[in-house]
């Protein structure tokens, strides 16, 4: 469910924090400051809200009069009513509800049954904005200028501000030219410690946590929950703060409608992220249980606050602390010395750390684990000491999970790397030491980046946890099943008997995991390619077996895919090969060893010509004609395809001007253009500088972009399609029907043209399932207004099958070849004088 249409039952907080109208305003900010929370509820004996007091109601209170205890009431200051929302009301609906009433807390009921409290926080929280956050700029957002007090006025003047601009903080400038900040959070808290009397340099927050205003609101979120603050300072280009940015601020530049529209496109990834976020938030409840205690010190070592987790780990409040010294802890378990010199270190080094026995509340003894640091002041002595301790149980616990992070994979599980190289070099010595075998299996997904992007990075990681699960199952016992990085994994097998063994449990993980699975809703096909090392033929240590079981795996994606191999020798040769090819190919462009061929594009009911494909050929002059399908995998792992591809278009787009200026040719030329060029390589750039020089019409230029480049929605894709199309491009989607498509998104896509992948076209006149595909796709481009071309037309019957379904367009070797320049020049001749 969208994070916008969620009820607010998903985002309330249960615990309801009230108190009596006879409650002084006093005791109500205590409560307040003590449970976190921005406002208390008024209640009476029999449970019924009364009223609300907030963070904003306790600006309108005469500061001057409570600087000491007087006698006001909460039920004297609070607002009436509160404002409730019933259960079911969608978080959009709610928003709507805040915004009309001017509010930032409102009950949640069921039946006159109050259920909990929602504030404003929770709903910023839970929106799930990401995109639309994501666009927007600080600078656009409209706030007003800060409000800057100087650091020598007191509170009251602050409060007073701050209630007449009705703003949520101000900043706090100092002498030293260091801001600081003062919120609503403070007041309610200076109020509940009585310390309303203070200038604001003494009780504001410093220094201010500021971002520069050309920063996104998304990043300003981000920043502002990761230090658990709900403001932060925008400064302008000068250094200068310009406002400060607040939740509420957040709030009112959320643009519903867009977010909602956009919500019927994500609902699926915007579930996995609900669910994400609500795991998240669970992680970061269970490690605030186990945080240290904290206390802070002046430089006598009187304590001015405390943490919640020192109140739970001791026992004492924050009110029974503060004011007092940590001698309230003693125990008497250490002797006067180790105060002595526990006090000698800090004066003279400003640390100290160690073990200390002190004593709960309660009387009972625990041990902690206690580190002190001073903060020295102006004046360079240390004006404050931050003591900061846990129990040695929760420390070892907190340990031992850091262990388990360091060493397994967060997503699966899974050893990581760091423990799979560990327990393979001490495999390789147990094995030494006892005469046996053992393997490695590496293992590598097929096609998984297909499923990144076009179902998007939560569907992998989807994936990548299913097919952990199902490795375990087929593991052997004393077996190590390991995720190194991505979609590799590595099953490790000590004490093997035989080659047998070891390609039987290779077959069994390919039986596992190999076939159709369900990830985010969609139905895909997985399998994967394993290569195999044995210790001790194939490696006498850890690293070479890793290398050559990694080098096996290559060759069983070169012979198929979805299969296994065992190491050979050979096989290091055959990855020298590949890097000598690799060497040459970075000289080919520069010695004129690369060449353009171009296959004719047929009318095919006719046979007429009517554009052509723009192939690249390299003529090694060593290996002669080197096949695109050993090179082009090659150029585009070292990013070779961007200037590569920047040559064919350039020599494609003067070899058609030149044939039309001799009218020989009238159509369109296609050339295909790799996702690397399209993300990172400036190809709008590039094809209208192109075709400017060029002198050739844009009309007359075709772009062929694979299916899974198109629907990668992630990568702004969309925006440089629809720039190539204002360019009067004509776009096509090679390869169409071979990935996950989304029509939905299809039909967003400024393309003009689809073309029917050659795995279809091949047996459609004889396989019914490509037939079907074949009619579908056609039914498609027609539907949407597409032209069609039919790749690998080999057969007549292919070409009639065609006709009848409506695809007028095709290529492949009924018609030709690829074809050199001076070729296909040829044939440009003949047709001209056949059809003059």
């Amino acid at each position: 469910m969208s994070p916008l249409l969620q009820p607010v039952d998903h985002i309330l907080l249960p615990e309801i924090l009230s108190c009596p109208p006879s409650t002084s305003v006093h005791e109500a900010a205590r409560l307040m400051m003590v449970s976190h929370c921005g406002s208390i509820i008024v209640m009476d004996e029999a449970g019924t809200a009364l009223g609300i007091w907030t963070e904003t109601d306790a600006l309108n209170l005469d500061f001057s009069a409570t600087a000491g205890e007087d006698d006001t009431l909460v039920e004297q200051v609070m607002s009436s009513p509160v404002r409730t929302l019933q259960s079911g009301t969608s978080v959009h609906d709610a928003t709507g509800f805040f915004r009309r009433h001017g509010i930032r807390h409102a009950l949640v009921e069921r039946d006159g049954v109050y259920l909990g409290l929602v504030s404003l926080t929770d709903i910023v929280l839970n929106q799930g904005t990401e995109s639309f956050l994501g666009l927007k700029r600080l600078e656009d957002l409209g706030c007003r200028p800060a409000c800057v007090l100087g650091a020598e006025l007191g509170l009251k003047d602050a409060v007073k501000v701050m209630r007449q601009g009705a703003v949520d903080a101000v900043g706090v400038c100092f002498s030293d030219g260091e801001l600081g900040i003062l919120t609503r959070r403070d007041v309610v808290r200076l109020l509940a410690q009585g310390e309303c009397d203070q200038a604001l340099g003494a009780v504001c927050s410093r220094p201010m946590l500021t971002m520069a205003e050309n920063a996104s609101l998304l990043h300003a979120r981000r920043l502002m929950l990761q230090h658990k603050i709900r403001h932060l300072g925008v400064c302008g280009a000068d250094g200068g703060l310009k406002f400060i940015l607040g939740f509420g601020d957040i709030l009112h530049n959320i643009e519903h409608e867009c977010l909602l529209e956009l919500q019927g496109a994500l609902n699926e990834r915007d579930q996995a992220l609900l669910l994400s976020r609500q795991s998240l938030l669970l992680a970061d409840k269970v490690f605030e249980s186990t945080l240290e205690g904290i206390a802070i010190t002046d430089g006598y070592g009187i304590i001015q606050s405390v943490n919640p987790a020192f109140e739970r780990i001791t026992g004492y409040s924050a009110r029974e602390s503060i004011g007092k010294t940590p001698a309230l802890l003693k125990s008497g378990k250490q002797p006067p010395e180790f105060y002595e010199h526990l006090w000698h270190s800090l004066k003279r080094d400003g640390v100290w750390q160690g073990e200390v026995i002190n004593r709960r509340k309660n009387g009972l003894l625990y041990t902690e684990h206690l580190s002190i640091t001073g903060i020295r002041g102006d004046n360079g002595e240390y004006a404050h000491y931050v003591a900061v301790f846990s129990d040695i149980t929760q420390r070892k616990q907190a340990e031992e999970r850091l262990h388990f992070l360091a060493n397994h994979d967060a997503l699966t599980g899974l050893p990581n790397r760091t423990l799979f190289l560990e327990r393979l070099e001490a495999g390789v010595e147990q094995a030494r030491e006892f005469g046996q075998r053992m393997a490695l299996l590496f293992i590598d997904l097929d096609r998984f980046k297909l499923v990144n992007d076009t179902l998007g990075h939560h569907a992998g990681d989807e994936l990548l946890v299913w097919i952990a699960e199902e490795m375990k199952k087929v593991a052997p016992p004393l077996a190590m099943v390991a995720r190194l990085s991505g979609d590799e994994f590595t099953l490790l097998m000590p004490a093997v008997d035989s080659v047998q063994q070891v390609a039987s449990r290779a077959q069994s993980v390919l039986d596992a995991i190999a076939g159709e699975t369900v990830v985010a809703g969609q139905e895909v096909f997985v399998s994967a390619s394993i290569g195999i090392s044995m210790f001790p033929e194939d490696g006498a240590s850890a690293d070479v077996l890793l290398v050559n079981a990694d080098t096996a795996m290559y060759r069983a994606k070169e012979r198929g895919k979805s299969n296994f191999q065992f190491y050979t020798p050979d096989m290091n040769a055959s990855a020298l090969e590949r890097l000598r090819l690799e060497y040459s190919l970075h000289k080919a462009l520069a010695q004129d060893e690369l060449e353009v061929w171009y296959q004719p594009k047929v009318e095919l009911a006719t046979g007429r010509l009517v554009g052509a494909e723009a192939l690249i050929r390299w003529r090694h002059p060593e290996l002669g004609l080197v096949s695109p399908a050993r090179f082009i995998p090659i150029a585009e792992d070292s990013s070779l395809i961007v200037p590569i591809g920047e040559w064919v278009m350039k020599t494609a787009c003067r070899q058609v001007r030149e044939w039309r200026e001799r009218q020989l040719f009238g159509g369109r030329v296609a050339v295909n253009v790799s996702g690397r060029q399209l993300k990172f390589a400036g190809v709008v750039e590039l094809v209208e500088r192109t075709l400017e020089e060029c002198g050739l019409p844009s009309a007359a230029l075709e772009l062929e972009i694979t299916e899974s480049v198109a629907m990668d929605e992630d990568s702004g894709m969309v925006e440089v399609l629809h720039r190539l199309h204002e360019l009067g491009v004509y776009l096509s989607i090679d390869d169409f029907g071979t990935g996950y498509s989304s029509l939905s998104y299809l039909k967003r896509l400024p393309v003009q043209g689809l073309k029917i992948d050659q795995s279809f076209v091949a047996d459609l006149h004889q396989n019914r399932d490509d037939a079907a595909i074949t009619q579908a796709i056609i039914s498609i481009a027609r539907s949407l207004g597409l032209g069609l071309v039919a790749e690998g037309v080999e057969l007549d019957e292919q070409r009639r099958y065609l006709v009848e379904q409506g695809c007028d367009t095709g290529q492949g070797y009924l018609f030709s070849r690829p074809l050199p320049a001076a070729e296909f020049e040829a044939l440009l001749e003949r047709q001209y004088l056949a059809w003059d």
